[in-house]
C-alpha cells in the first residue's frame, strides 16, 4: 500500500506547581479544581492502588520485579536524553519533563509494531511482549495515582486522544488507551479545521496546566493530514517542607560560565535533617516538600564554570546509588530564585538515539490503525519552571507531532555542611516512591 504522508501527533502536557502557598482553600482530596475535571470518564487517570498515607509514600500492593527492571531502564533513557539535550545547551538553563514524553510515547508505544516497536523498545527499556509491557508500565505510572488521596498535594493526571472524526483506528487500540492508560477520545476535524483543532487542544492544555503552558501546538503545525493527537497531563501542586524566609533572601554573585559573575538573588537558609552528599567532583542535597511523595534534587559540581554539564548526568544506576548514599545533615543552603521557560524540539535527538523508524515511511503504527499511514512528524516540549522562597512552581507540554526552623541555627558550636549553589548546576524533581525523575533541567544563568 502507498504510504500517506499522514501527521501522527502526540501532545503531552505536564504541570508540577510546587510550594506556591495560596490564600485559597486547600482541596481536601488534592484534586484538580471542579473546572478543570472534564466529564469524560477517562479524562482522569485513577489506578486501583490500595494507599496507606502513613506508609511513607508506598502503595501496600506489590510490585513485579519486572516493573522494576522496566523503570530502570526508563530512567536510564530519560537521563540519556537529558545528558543528549545538555550537550546540545552548552551555557544554557534549560528543563524538560521526562515523565511526560515517556507517558506519550508509552501510548504511541502500544501502537507500534515491527522494527519500530523495537527500535522503541531498545531505546526505553519497554518491554516487547505486549501483555508484559501494559502490566509493567500500569504498575509504574500508577503510583503516581497514589497522589490522589495525598492531602499535602493537589494533583491531577488526565489522557486524552484527539482522533480526526473521519479516520478509523483499532478497537484493540481503544481498548488498550481505555484500560491501560485511562485515556478518553474525542472526535475533532482536523481535515478541514485544523486551526480549530490546534485550538482545541490548546485549550484543553491550558485548562490542566493552568494557564503555564499557552499555546503548545504553534498555528499552522497541524494539516489536514493529522489523524491523531495523543494528549497527556498532569498537574501537582505542594509547598517546600522548610520554606525559606523572604528576609533572608540576599543578592549574591552566581559564578557563570567563562568566570563571568553575575548578581542574583540567592535564598539562604540553615536546615536540619536536609539529605547530603559530598562526592568526589559534585555536592547533592536534596529539598524535601511538604507531601512525601516529592523531593527536588540539587547537584552541583565542584568546579566553577562549567560550561558543558552533561558529564554530572548521572544514569540510572548511579542516580540509584546516590539517592542511597544521601544523609541527613544540618544544611547551610543558598540558592538561586530562578525562573527557565524553554521550547525545543525532540524529534531529531530521538532518533538519533535510534528511534529512526517512527518518523518516516518505515513507520509501523499498524496496531493503531491498518491504514499503515501513520509517522510522528515531530515531538515539541514547552517548559516553565520557577524556583522562589515558597517552593517551585514548573510546567510542561510536550507535542509529537502524529521544601521547622532548626533551634540550632544559632548554635556558634554546631558546623553545618554547606550547599552553595553559586556555579552552573543540575536539578531533578521526582516522586519518592520509584525516585521517577519528573523533570530534570540546569541552572546555567
Amino acid at each position: 500500500m502507498e504510504h500517506k504522508t499522514l501527521v501522527f501527533i502526540v501532545v503531552v502536557s505536564f504541570t508540577a506547581l510546587f510550594g506556591c502557598r495560596s490564600l485559597e482553600p486547600a482541596n481536601p482530596r488534592g484534586e484538580a479544581p471542579a473546572e478543570l475535571i472534564t466529564q469524560e470518564p477517562g479524562d482522569r487517570l485513577t489506578p486501583p492502588l490500595v494507599y496507606d498515607a502513613s506508609s511513607t509514600a508506598r502503595p501496600m500492593n506489590p510490585i513485579p520485579n519486572e516493573t522494576y527492571n522496566m523503570i530502570h531502564q526508563l530512567s536510564d533513557f530519560s537521563f540519556d536524553l537529558f545528558r543528549e539535550l545538555s550537550r546540545t545547551k552548552p551555557g544554557e538553563g534549560f528543563s524538560f519533563s521526562p515523565v511526560s514524553l515517556n507517558m506519550a510515547l508509552a501510548v504511541v508505544y502500544s501502537g507500534a509494531r515491527e522494527e519500530t516497536r523495537q527500535q522503541m523498545a531498545r531505546l526505553m527499556g519497554f518491554y516487547e511482549d505486549e501483555d508484559l509491557f501494559h502490566k509493567s508500565y500500569f504498575d509504574y505510572f500508577s503510583t503516581l495515582g497514589q497522589m490522589f488521596d495525598d492531602t499535602l498535594v493537589e494533583f491531577n493526571m488526565a489522557n486524552r486522544v484527539f482522533i480526526e472524526k473521519t479516520y478509523q483506528v483499532l478497537e484493540s487500540f481503544r481498548q488498550n488507551v481505555n484500560a491501560w492508560h485511562g485515556g478518553a477520545f474525542e472526535q475533532v476535524d482536523f481535515i478541514s479545521q485544523p486551526r480549530q483543532s490546534e485550538q482545541r487542544i490548546n485549550r484543553w492544555v491550558e485548562q490542566i496546566t493552568r494557564d503555564r503552558i499557552q499555546n503548545l501546538i504553534p498555528e499552522g503545525t497541524l494539516t489536514e493530514f493529522t489523524r491523531l493527537v495523543i494528549a497527556n497531563a498532569i498537574y501537582i501542586k505542594s509547598s517546600w517542607r522548610y520554606p525559606f524566609e523572604k528576609d533572608s533572601t540576599r543578592e549574591k554573585m552566581f559564578n557563570s560560565v567563562g568566570g563571568e559573575k553575575i548578581p542574583v538573588d540567592f535564598m539562604i537558609q540553615r536546615e536540619n535533617g536536609i539529605p547530603w552528599l559530598e562526592m568526589e567532583d559534585r555536592l547533592v542535597i536534596q529539598l524535601p516538600y511538604t507531601s512525601p511523595n516529592l523531593s527536588l534534587l540539587l547537584i552541583r559540581p565542584h568546579a566553577t564554570g562549567v560550561a558543558d554539564l552533561s558529564s554530572y548526568v548521572p544514569d540510572a544506576r548511579t542516580y540509584k546509588e546516590m539517592l542511597a548514599r544521601l544523609r541527613p545533615e544540618e544544611v547551610h543552603m543558598e540558592i538561586p530564585k530562578f525562573k527557565l521557560e524553554t521550547t525545543f524540539g525532540l524529534a531529531e535527538v530521538l532518533e538519533q538515539m535510534g528511534m529512526e523508524n517512527a518518523f518516516d515511511e518505515r513507520a509501523d503504527f499498524s496496531g493503531i490503525s491498518p491504514e499503515g499511514d501513520l509517522a510522528i512528524s515531530e515531538i515539541i516540549q514547552k517548559v516553565f519552571f520557577e524556583i522562589d522562597e515558597e517552593g517551585s512552581e514548573a510546567a510542561a507540554a510536550t507535542a509529537i507531532i502524529v521544601v521547622t526552623t532548626s533551634s540550632a541555627f544559632n548554635d556558634p558550636l554546631v558546623f553545618p555542611k554547606y550547599f552553595i549553589a553559586d556555579r552552573p548546576f543540575l536539578f531533578i524533581l521526582k516522586e519518592n516512591f520509584f525516585d521517577t525523575p519528573l523533570f530534570i533541567g540546569q541552572y546555567s544563568r
